[in-house]
């Protein structure tokens, strides 16, 4: 039961017996609360598990789940079962975040320090959850203490945080305040050192993101309380570089400068109030704000071998994007019986889309890097688009036999936009049955309908944050998953497998050229609505689980043998490919291992099969018409017809704790990428390299020293 009751009980200390210290033993706790196709991630594994640079993270810990995968070393998002990133519903207290990523997904918006605890949807979730056709992350953030201030302060080789709480109020009200940074700037040139490694190109790269989390709350009474929360954050990345091309006829080099910046802004005011023992009721008002903008500018010339240089290209590309909320909410919590749990609410959003992009070529006479910034500002007030959106469900849990429990819902939802509506009807189902000796059984069917949608282009490898709302060109998606599964837990094991077979009706995606979002010339290129097409997916596979504990040790094995594709009529010739994040085996191995009550150990293995990528089949030299100028040309065919080698990677934690009451340290020494992986990010097809192309291989991560240290007062 989620809800939270607001019947509090304090307890009067009589001194007749002495202080007892309870500790929680981390190696002995089970990281991973399983229960089927739903997942408890708790605050309190992450600390243990190995992380790149030591820095603990939630959507890392996601991603060891069966069924969840991402890009290589965790950049491009979670694809649950086959789906796109934009179909999770990730919920920072009851707030939905569009951007849960830093540094590209290298480290996630949930500082740890904050969370109280999450759970993780990767089907059959309530209908209290709408919006998204494939999964919900629901993250809830801690009070702060009522009655004494604590202190956490945490330092690992990526990124510093800083958090502080207590009362307000002696026992009436409490404060969560945190804040991180990160310092990315040596990590950056000592990876530009490294052959073969994605790197920045040229000595002016820089990289930073912040986080800023607050929480207040205040109990009024024993049947009401208010909570307010607020987070921001965002990202700064700046590059200047330049390419260049050498052969007979001369050198030609193009020079780009990118900025760019990103990030989230999210409050909610929550009333919890008791209208009867057994009925509840939370409103909430909430905001949120996400932002992306970029420039591009590339200065191409051609140093002839007689010493003559042209001009060949100076232009500019602009892309922004922002969506907008607010909105309201109520949700009703009744419980007639122990048996019988019943919710039912409804909600309220007016989003507002500022999606676009530009070109200029700042060759046409009065075109310049100056007149471009207010043609960029322009674009992104005239791009604005207003949608309201409603929801109505109804949720019933309900134990009607000893052992068998149903859960039954109805979601209805209704978009609003430009005079035109969508409407959508979602039924969920699922049931349960607990067998004796230790067995469970379960089945279940949701069906799903999305009116937000991020768009990106299967050529780019940077992801592109445009979000899109439904439209009378852009249909919305619609989505359906029936999963059943068994498990047993008995002894100290815990076995469990499921199957699940989802479809995706109106899938979309741009173009497949990198240049879709653009036209020539200085010209508004925003009418992004007919450059989407949409199309169908799949995504079937058999997930598996298998933990024991050994006491002090535990070994925790998850495979998933998967399948997921795409078909667009207008990519591919209209034939089925695989999903950009299809594998067909992923391979998880943790174990871990308490020495003393002070030091355990960690060690994660992963295994998985390359991700599907599109390369060239054609390549040929063009010339420009007065014969000045030769490039290389690369046709591309099927798309994702190729893989890339197999992904694998052992990661290794040492933990030692240590001091007590006031003070208590946390110190990890660990590596991720133990054994030096080089592991494939892309292949880069060499231009240089003859009438048969060779491709070369980039790496994102080498091995890398692990180490945080945390201290609690």
């Amino acid at each position: 039961m989620t809800t939270e009751r607001l019947e509090r009980f304090r307890l009067v200390s009589n001194g007749t017996l002495p202080e007892v210290l309870v500790t929680a033993t981390p190696a002995l706790e089970d990281p991973i609360k399983r229960d089927e196709s739903r997942q408890n991630l708790p605050a309190s594994a992450m600390p243990s598990v190995p992380m790149p640079g030591g820095e603990a993270d939630l959507l890392r810990l996601a991603a060891l789940q069966p069924g969840v995968q991402t890009g290589v070393d965790g950049l491009g998002g979670l694809h649950v079962r086959g789906g796109n990133a934009d179909q999770n519903l990730i919920l920072l207290d009851d707030v939905p975040v569009y951007n849960p990523n830093h540094a590209l997904g290298l480290l996630s918006v949930f500082n740890p320090a904050t969370i109280n605890h999450a759970r993780l949807w990767k089907g059959d979730f309530p209908a209290r959850y709408g919006g998204r056709a494939s999964s919900v992350l629901d993250v809830r953030t801690r009070d702060g203490h009522f009655r004494d201030y604590h202190a956490d302060l945490s330092v690992g080789l990526f990124a510093a945080s800083a958090t502080l709480e207590g009362p307000l109020l002696y026992d009436t009200s409490s404060f969560l305040l945190s804040a991180r940074t990160t310092y990315f700037g040596p990590w950056i040139d000592f990876l530009n050192k490294r052959d073969n490694l994605i790197t920045f190109s040229g000595d002016k790269a820089a990289y930073r993101f912040y986080d800023i989390n607050l929480k207040l709350n205040y109990i009024f009474s024993g049947k009401n309380r208010v909570y307010f929360s607020y987070y921001q954050g965002g990202d700064v990345f700046k590059n200047k570089f330049e390419q260049r091309f050498d052969d007979r006829e001369g050198s030609a080099t193009d020079q780009y400068d990118l900025d760019s910046d990103w990030g989230n802004a999210i409050a909610a005011i929550r009333w919890n109030h008791l209208l009867r023992k057994n009925l509840f009721v939370n409103s909430t008002l909430r905001f949120s704000r996400f932002y992306y903008q970029s420039r591009l500018t590339l200065l191409s010339t051609f140093l002839a071998a007689s010493g003559k240089q042209n001009l060949l290209a100076y232009y500019g590309q602009f892309y922004q994007t922002l969506i907008q909320d607010w909105s309201g909410k109520s949700d009703f919590s009744y419980f007639p019986t122990d048996k019988l749990t019943i919710r039912w609410g409804l909600a309220y959003t007016l989003h507002t889309f500022q999606p676009g992009a530009l070109s200029v070529n700042f060759l046409v006479p009065g075109q310049s890097p100056i007149t471009s910034d207010s043609l960029s500002k322009v674009l992104l007030n005239n791009e604005r688009l207003g949608a309201d959106e409603a929801e109505l469900y109804v949720d019933n849990e309900w134990q009607f036999w000893e052992k068998w429990h149903l859960e039954a819902g109805l979601n209805f939802s209704s978009f609003q936009i430009r005079n035109k509506g969508f409407l959508a009807l979602q039924p969920r189902l699922r049931i349960r049955r607990s067998g004796t000796a230790g067995w469970r059984m379960w089945a279940g069917y949701h069906q799903t309908a999305q009116n937000l949608h991020q768009i990106g282009s299967f050529n780019i490898s940077l992801p592109f944050e445009l979000w899109v709302p439904t439209t009378a060109k852009v249909p919305p998606e619609i989505a359906w998953q029936c999963s059943a599964g068994v498990g047993l837990t008995r002894n100290g094991w815990n076995i469990q497998a499921e199957g699940y077979y989802k479809r995706l009706e109106r899938v979309l995606t741009f173009l497949s050229s990198s240049t879709a979002l653009f036209t020539g010339g200085a010209e508004d290129a925003s009418g992004w609505e007919d450059r989407i097409v949409s199309g169908q997916g799949t995504g079937y596979g058999v997930e598996m689980v298998l933990e024991k504990s050994f006491r002090p040790a535990t070994v925790s094995l998850t495979y998933t043998w998967s399948s997921a594709t795409r078909q667009f009529d207008d990519l591919n010739s209209g034939r089925t490919f695989p999903f950009r994040f299809d594998r067909r085996h992923d391979l998880k191995i943790i174990f871990r291992q308490q020495f003393f009550r002070w030091l355990d150990a960690n060690v994660v293995w992963s295994y998985a099969t390359g991700n599907p990528i599109t390369l060239s089949g054609v390549k040929f030299q063009h010339h420009t018409p007065n014969g000045d100028v030769e490039r290389t040309v690369y046709v591309y065919t099927e798309v994702n017809g190729y893989r890339l080698p197999a992904y694998h990677r052992l990661d290794a934690a040492l933990n030692v704790r240590f001091g007590q009451k006031k003070f208590r340290h946390l110190v990890q020494l660990g590596v991720y990428n133990a054994y030096n992986r080089a592991n494939p990010f892309f292949l880069y097809i060499d231009s240089g390299s003859g009438a048969n192309a060779k491709g070369i291989q980039y790496t994102l991560l080498p091995a890398l020293p692990s180490f945080r240290y945390e201290l609690r007062f």
